[in-house]
């Protein structure tokens, strides 16, 4: 008896030992052995600034690019009153042709290697060129700096029907504040805009909570809820803001500026959705 138990586990040995690799594999594919995919559970704004130096003997150089964005996407009266303030806004309904027209406005340039340099860094200019992804969460304030901020005391004039308002604020710095929002449909997305300036100096609050006390740190703000709009779209879709062709008021302050040069330049901000997670991927 005790031989013949020997034996059967002698042969159940010996079968794992000559299990083949073809098998292996086999087995292992259907256990799922495959690598895992990463989920990417948030929403995903792909933020990209490009700069365009400005030429004065060819103030409409811009406005040959915005046959290729639709603007009705927005209200009637909110279109008026952001080009009241120099902002015009849009959806790239034929991107490719939108960013053939950038670049050849950037190819344009003669630029060498140090002013290029530096301009992607940021450096002696108002706003760095390049991309940004922000990872984003429905009903949650995200901010989007458009430019570097500016040093000392500054005037910043904002159209308000029925008169201009005007404010002196020491170091402004000019922003969006995005906040995404559930479209009708899982595959889309509403990102509410709205500029923001925070200036003065940094104040710190201590701020008492359930069990632990911190510091909160802040400056003031000038909420512009007039000049609000929003923007729906699913992935791929691509947004731009710029400023009107005649340069003015906040689209000027807040697009425009210097280069490395001292020479007038202008941001274009393209906005794309990269991503939207499903109601699956969110959990």
């Amino acid at each position: 008896m005790a031989a013949t138990v020997l034996s059967v586990a002698l042969g159940g040995c010996a079968s794992l030992a000559t299990w083949s690799e073809p098998e292996k594999k086999e087995a292992q594919t259907k256990r799922g052995a495959s690598p895992l995919r990463k989920i990417r559970r948030s929403i995903e704004v792909e933020a990209q600034f490009v700069k365009i130096r400005f030429n004065p003997n060819e103030p409409d150089q811009l406005q040959s690019m915005w046959q290729w964005v639709d603007e009705t996407i927005l209200p009637a009266g909110t279109r008026k009153a952001l080009q009241a303030n120099g902002l015009r806004v849009g959806k790239a309904a034929q991107p490719e042709r939108l960013k053939s027209r950038l670049d050849g406005l950037r190819s344009q340039e003669a630029r060498d290697e140090l002013d290029a340099f530096l301009t992607s860094a940021g450096v002696a200019s108002h706003q760095s060129e390049g991309k940004q992804t922000i990872p984003m969460r429905l009903g949650r304030r995200h901010e989007l700096p458009v430019r570097l901020p500016m040093v000392g005391e500054h005037v910043v004039l904002v159209d308000d029907e029925p008169q201009p308002v005007g404010r002196t604020l020491l170091n402004p710095h000019f922003l969006f504040a995005i906040t995404p929002q559930p479209a009708r449909s899982p595959a889309k997305v509403r990102l509410s805009m709205r500029p923001e300036i925070p200036y003065g100096d940094v104040q710190m609050d201590g701020l008492q909570a359930s069990a632990a006390f911190r510091i909160d740190v802040r400056r003031q703000a000038w909420v512009l809820d007039q000049l609000a709009f929003e923007l729906a779209g699913g992935e791929g879709d691509l947004f731009v803001i710029a400023e009107t062709a005649t340069r003015h008021g906040l689209g000027r302050m807040m697009l425009g500026g210097k280069d490395v040069n001292q020479l007038e330049e202008q941001t274009i901000i393209l906005l794309r959705v990269a991503n939207i997670p499903t109601p699956a991927e969110e959990i």
